[in-house]
């Protein structure tokens, strides 16, 4: 028999439809189960830990376990910020190796190879240092959500990066809120094919003036996840104000179909504006 890790801990949770967000190049990808795992080490010099992670589904469904640097909610994959993999999906059973991880916070994602495939799961942590486990909350969590659908269209409204005089001719949306509110946006294309180059910013806008940018989701990316701004508060207390979000592309006349997930602690007003 195999020893067993000094420290053991079993979780037990399943794949439902809102959480079986599929494989790696799936947009769902971030909503499938993420785990914080945070290893405490021993009280003596800095160490390294070893162990296994291992899932087991219910059904037979081809599954996979995968470890991120960070200990935050994974967004978008990285290959560079991937610690540890179990490989290929696998029919009901996976695992991958811990081999020398240096304390700190990881984060731990277990999927299905297609989304809305449904089923219990159980997943075991076994490592030779103290560790702990817990769910991290879904993006958005208890937060408002309004999802709205645009596209650009070549000759139109594609009107490419930064790089350009007319980036704010993009597809736009108006934002007005009556108080000071945190928010977050997140820009996908799970239609287009090839995926764009992507980017969303947030922006000032007083008395139709375009003014300073308050939020952007940063570099032009083509993740199947897309892009997405980090919590930002916009508003003031007592008072209303607005807003404009910018969905743009690196390439000017590019020809797709995007989906905007606009999240708000507090009620606000978004709405597309006519180019």
């Amino acid at each position: 028999a195999a020893p067993l890790p000094e420290f053991v801990e079993t979780l037990q949770s399943q794949w439902g439809s809102s959480s079986a967000g599929g494989n790696t190049v799936s947009a769902r990808y971030l909503d499938n189960p993420q785990y914080r795992l945070t290893i405490r080490g021993n009280d003596g010099p800095r160490s390294r830990s070893s162990g296994i992670i291992s899932l087991e589904s219910a059904q037979r469904h081809p599954v996979n376990v995968r470890v991120f640097r960070g200990g935050f909610l994974v967004t978008r994959v990285l290959d560079v910020n991937t610690v540890a993999n179990s490989g290929k999906y696998r029919t009901q059973f996976c695992a991958c190796a811990i081999d020398g991880l240096e304390e700190g916070s990881y984060t731990i994602v277990v999927s299905t190879f297609e989304p809305f495939m449904f089923s219990r799961f159980k997943l075991t942590i076994g490592l030779d240092q103290p560790f702990s486990v817990a769910p991290i909350a879904r993006e958005g969590a208890g937060m408002r959500q309004r999802e709205l659908h645009g596209r650009w269209t070549p000759g139109s409204n594609s009107m490419g990066g930064p790089v350009s005089e007319c980036c704010s001719r993009n597809p736009r949306f108006l934002v007005r809120t009556s108080r000071a509110t945190s928010v977050m946006a997140r820009l996908q294309t799970p239609q287009a094919d090839p995926l764009p180059l992507v980017s969303i910013s947030v922006f000032s806008f007083e008395n139709a003036v375009l003014g300073p940018m308050c939020a952007s989701s940063g570099s032009y990316t083509n993740s199947p996840q897309g892009v997405a701004t980090r919590l930002t508060t916009l508003g003031v207390a007592n008072a209303a104000s607005e807003y404009l979000v910018v969905a743009s592309t690196w390439d000017r006349d590019t020809d797709a179909a995007f989906v905007l997930y606009f999240y708000s602690e507090d009620p606000i007003d978004i709405t597309p504006l006519a180019q």
